[in-house]
């Protein structure tokens, strides 16, 4: 409710000042246009200057100031991505490259037939160019006001070439089809005041006073009867004025884009600081953590050692121990080995954080520097026995025959694979009975690795997992990064893993397969 009682103080604000800016403007023209009109009347031009050559050399002025606005509204539409200035600046072009020269050279010498008609064509091609301008099609996009004056060259072309006749010397007799095309400049000239009107820019209502700057003074060249000696410069000096505010309006539409542009850098600038401070603190912090860990690791490791150098303990105990450290020397050897190197020739899926994790999982964490080469293969059943003893006591029952051969594979990639399967049960399905089992797997020369809860299954009632980086049950908690390593991991090694939902009784089936060793 509070802003919209601000928008309706500030909307009336904000028309007052584009008003008291539109009038202006529109002052300014006027009084730089009586002071033209004075400076360029015939009474002080006549027998000061030879009017001829100053026309020429005004319209070529004015030809100039058209090509440069061109220019810069083209290099404003690619840095606004607006396609309205491109289309702008292709009439332009066309009016000042092209028009303006060929009035100032070439028309003295043919007043009337076919090269006034084609010079007239193309003008009446470059309005048609402006008033799209003003709303351009959105397929046609930024340079389609360029190919409208290609068609316009080619129909100046076409008409330059045809032969006199009583109806083209008939159209170019007589100053009609000039005013009308004048007039129609004049129009346009209006439809872009009325357009910044409505849409409160006083960019737009430049332009359309530049432009009916212009138009009059062709107006004035095609009603006021006479040659240059007669009408003073007043036409050619009009000329130039208008394109000069034209020029004007596209150079603060510019710069305003530049601007913008420089403010966005500095807010990317200082984005981009902003979050490698937050990088550097984060690493500085990590590396604390890591120091910390490595301590409290070592702690544990030398207190676990002695209590299993004591004698005549429970041989279930001794499992523990043995299991303890086990773990405590796979997370050793993760700390150990650096994360910087990413992996290359993976699947293109895996981006470089899980390239990092892969890399020190498991070949890495079995083989750090100084420990030896990794291990190639492993006793499945081993494996698993040491991770139930792990968590002894949360209902986790382990099936593992006799004779089972062992898999291609380090051992800590059974660990971690099972490790993350165990904790997923432990968050899907709590306090429910687990079952770890390997067996056989039903495709020759795998073994498989089951682990099986009694929870409600996948969620939402999949029959199976697709796994993805980042996929996880939002009311579960989990960042999706476990399950997807762990089949990047399995598949490295020739092997899969699979989820799906199992019924009787209901619950979730993950299956890890890995080659036998040869």
């Amino acid at each position: 409710m509070a802003s919209g009682v601000l928008s309706g103080v500030l909307g009336p604000q904000r028309r007052v000042r584009f008003l008291a800016g539109h009038l202006t403007d529109m002052l300014v023209v006027v009084v730089l246009g009586a002071l033209v009109v004075a400076a360029s009347r015939p009474a002080v031009v006549a027998g000061r200057i030879d009017t001829a050559d100053a026309t020429a050399v005004l319209t070529l002025v004015a030809a100039a100031i058209g090509s440069a606005a061109a220019i810069i509204a083209l290099v404003t539409g690619r840095l606004t991505g607006d396609p309205r200035p491109s289309w702008f600046g292709a009439a332009l072009l066309l009016y000042g490259v092209v028009l303006l020269p060929l009035s100032a050279l070439v028309l003295p010498q043919y007043p009337g037939g076919t090269p006034r008609l084609a010079v007239l064509s193309m003008l009446l091609v470059s309005l048609c160019i402006l008033v799209t301008a003003l709303r351009p099609p959105a397929r046609l996009g930024a340079w389609g006001g360029w190919a409208l004056a290609g068609v316009a060259l080619l129909v100046g072309a076409l008409v330059a070439v045809q032969a006199e006749s009583p109806f083209t010397r008939m159209l170019t007799a007589g100053p009609l089809y000039s005013i009308i095309v004048q007039a129609g400049w004049a129009l346009v000239a209006v439809l872009f005041l009325l357009d910044g009107y409505r849409r409160q820019s006083r960019i737009r209502s430049r332009l359309g006073l530049g432009l009916l700057v212009v138009a009059v003074s062709q107006l004035y060249r095609a009603i006021v009867p006479g040659q240059e000696p007669t009408i003073g410069l007043v036409y050619p000096s009009l000329r130039v004025l208008g394109m000069a505010v034209v020029l004007s309006a596209l150079l603060t539409v510019a710069l305003r884009a530049v601007t913008t542009l420089q403010d966005e850098y500095d807010q990317l600038q200082e984005t981009l600081g902003e979050a490698s401070a937050l990088l550097d603190r984060a690493t500085d912090q990590a590396a604390e953590r890591d120091h910390e860990l490595r301590n409290g690791l070592a702690g544990l490791a030398g207190a676990a050692q002695l209590l299993l150098a004591r004698p005549g303990d429970d041989p279930q105990v001794v499992r523990m121990r043995e299991a303890v450290l086990a773990e405590l020397d796979r997370l050793r050897r993760m700390l150990q080995n650096p994360l910087a190197v990413p992996v290359t020739g993976t699947d293109p899926l895996v981006d470089d954080r899980d390239a990092a994790l892969l890399d020190w999982s498991p070949a890495a964490a079995d083989g750090a520097a100084g420990d030896g080469p990794a291990e190639a293969e492993h006793d499945v059943g081993a494996a698993l026995r040491t991770l139930v003893d792990l968590r002894d006591g949360r209902g986790i029952t382990l099936d593992t025959p006799a004779g089972l051969p062992r898999v291609a594979a380090p051992e800590s990639l059974t660990r971690q694979v099972v490790t993350n399967l165990l904790a997923n049960c432990d968050r899907h399905a709590p306090r429910t009975p687990v079952v770890v089992r390997a067996r056989l797997a039903d495709e020759p020369g795998l073994v498989a690795v089951e682990v099986r809860d009694h929870g409600p299954g996948l969620p939402g009632g999949q029959a199976e997992l697709t796994i993805a980086r980042g996929r996880h049950d939002e009311s579960a908690g989990g960042s999706g990064l476990g399950l997807h390593i762990s089949a990047q991991l399995a598949e490295r090694h020739g092997g899969t893993l699979v989820l799906r939902t199992v019924d009787r009784p209901r619950g979730c089936l993950a299956v890890l397969t890995l080659p036998v060793a040869r």
